[in-house]
This record gives C-alpha cells, sequence and structure tokens, in this order.
C-alpha cells in the first residue's frame, strides 16, 4: 500500500471512534434561538476536535507502523497522545465557548438591570420629593406649635384680666342667696329689714339697684339670688362687715327667714360677694377640694378666694384651677 493510500485508511480504533453519520430521519426539536446558536457552536468545536484527532491519530499509526515495538507500547502511546490533543483542543476552545455564552447570557442581565435601574431612580426622586414636602410639614408644624403656645398664653392672660374687669365691675354689690321668691314681694324693704336686724341702717339712696338674677343651674329648686348694688364700695363694707359680725355673735340664730318676716319654714340666708362667672366656679371648686381634704375655713375678700385648714395655719389664695394643688 503506497503512502496516499496509506494516509486515507483509517484503523479500526479510529473507526469506532468516528461519529456516525446519516441520521436524517432524527426528529428535531424546537429550540430557541439561544439554544440553536449554542447547539451549532458546540457541534462546531466537536467537528473541529474530532477532525484534529483524526489527523493526529492517523499520523501516529503511520509513525508507528514504521517504529518497532509491543503493541502494547503502541497502543499506550496512542492512548496518551490522543489525550494531549483532545486536552489542547478543549483548552484552546474552552475559551471562547464561554465567552459566546456569557456574551448571550448577559445580554438580558443588562436589560434587566437597566429597567431596575431606571425604576430605582424613579423611587429615589419620588423618595426625595417625599423628604422634602415632610420636612416642611415638620417646619411648619413646629412654627405653628410655637405659634399655638404664644396664643393660649395672650388667651389665658386676656382672660384673667377679663375676669378682674368683671370682678372691680361688682366691687360695689352683694349677693343674697336663700330668700325664698312672692309674688308681691319687695327687696328695697326686704333689705331694709335685713339692715335692722344685723345693725346697719342706711338711706334708699345708697342702694342704687336691687333684683334678683337668673340661675346657672335651671334645673335647681333653690331661688334665685337677689344682688344688691349699693352707692359705693365703703357702704357694702359696711353692711357686709355688720352681718358678718351678727352671725359671729349669733351662732345658734343666725341670719334667716324668719328674722327677715318671712312666713314658713325657718331656713338660712346667706350674704357673701357678688362674684364673677369664673370667681364663682372657682370658688365652688375651692370650697370641694376642702372639704374633702379636711379644711376648715374657705371666704372670700375683695374678690379673692381664701382657704385656711385650722386657725393657726397660713392661708393659701386660690387665683387660678392652678392654685388648687395647692391644696393638699
Amino acid at each position: 500500500m503506497v503512502e496516499e493510500q496509506r494516509l486515507k485508511w483509517p484503523c479500526q480504533e479510529c473507526r469506532s471512534r468516528a461519529p456516525k453519520v446519516g441520521n436524517l430521519n432524527t426528529p428535531v426539536r424546537n429550540l430557541k434561538e439561544d439554544d440553536i446558536i449554542r447547539t451549532e457552536e458546540r457541534e462546531s468545536v466537536l467537528g473541529n476536535i474530532t477532525l484534529r484527532r483524526k489527523q493526529s491519530v492517523c499520523n501516529k499509526n503511520s509513525k508507528n507502523q514504521v517504529s518497532a515495538g509491543s503493541p502494547k507500547t503502541k497502543d499506550d502511546s496512542l492512548v496518551s497522545a490522543i489525550s494531549e490533543q483532545v486536552h489542547d483542543v478543549i483548552l484552546s476552545e474552552l475559551p471562547g465557548i464561554i465567552s459566546n455564552i456569557m456574551k448571550t447570557e448577559l445580554s438580558s442581565i443588562k436589560e434587566d438591570l437597566s429597567d431596575f435601574r431606571r425604576t430605582i431612580e424613579f423611587v429615589s426622586a419620588g423618595f426625595d420629593e417625599m423628604r422634602n414636602t415632610v420636612n416642611k410639614l415638620a417646619k411648619e408644624n413646629s412654627d405653628l406649635s410655637v405659634e399655638n403656645k404664644i396664643l393660649k398664653s395672650n388667651v389665658s392672660e386676656l382672660l384673667d384680666r377679663l375676669n378682674n374687669v368683671e370682678q372691680h365691675l361688682r366691687e360695689e354689690n352683694l349677693e343674697i342667696q336663700g330668700v325664698p321668691e312672692h309674688r308681691n314681694e319687695s327687696l328695697p324693704n326686704l333689705l331694709e329689714q335685713c339692715g335692722r336686724v344685723v345693725g346697719c341702717s342706711f338711706d334708699k339712696d345708697d342702694i342704687v339697684k336691687c333684683t334678683r338674677v337668673a340661675k346657672l343651674n335651671r334645673e335647681s329648686k333653690l331661688p334665685r339670688a337677689i344682688i344688691v348694688k349699693f352707692g359705693n364700695a365703703r357702704k357694702r363694707d359696711e353692711f357686709y362687715s355688720a352681718v358678718y359680725r351678727y352671725n359671729k355673735s349669733n351662732p345658734k340664730e343666725k341670719l334667716n327667714t324668719s328674722l327677715l318676716g318671712i312666713g314658713g319654714v325657718r331656713k338660712p340666708v346667706y350674704v357673701s360677694e357678688h362674684l364673677s362667672l369664673a370667681n364663682r366656679k372657682l370658688h365652688a371648686a375651692a370650697r370641694q377640694r376642702a372639704k374633702e381634704l379636711g379644711y376648715k375655713f374657705v371666704w372670700i375678700k375683695n374678690g379673692r378666694i381664701y382657704v385656711r385648714k385650722l386657725e393657726d395655719s397660713k392661708y393659701i389664695i386660690v387665683r387660678n384651677t392652678d392654685s388648687l394643688d395647692l391644696i393638699c
């Protein structure tokens, strides 16, 4: 056999390793575009590997036929040579395969990352806008809180001033509680009778006005109070002091309806300063608190409310609701 025929003649071992061809009836699967590309690349690589391997094996066979040696040594050399060739081919082709696969796979990842980046930018812009809005609202809330405190302080001060003005307008008045109501009653005559009982005489000109006022609580069964307005504060104080002295000197027979010439069941009559609405509520709260804590004395002087626990105790001035905490 000539040299040219010998090179084209494959041995039995090469023929058994050669890939099978002619499977034209094998059904083809529907592959995606990326899978088809990768399959073609792998087939191309495998074809190159097979071709190089055939050439290498044929070269080795031709050399081995000329050289002497045992059959076992020839087979080992052939396997070793084939392994080296396959190893070299794989090392040379593998980077390209990996590169192509990575390019194909990373292209879709890049598109996803681009969409994700746009989403993050949109969310970040919305967050910045929301943060600016929150900071603006927080600043406005802080300013409104400061303004609210100032307004509360101003309102409290104005209410105190208004209460003082109302109480000042009442400094010439006295309030009489507990006198039953009659249709034909004469309040000036009733006041004169009260002056004779307590020992305080006054002229009719000393009384500017004498009338009953509406009840704060319409459901109350007590008679309406009588408000007496004197000509001056000095005359009012004289009458008020006379009532105080009479009640103190007659503890068992204090001022009552029987002494004023009113028939029926004898009921006590109380004379006190005419308080403003705010001071009236404060006086009621002070009496309730003093009763709960065992304070013996609660009185009013010149529109001010005083509280004392015992006779030798120091008095407490109740100016507002916060002062009630001093009663302890």
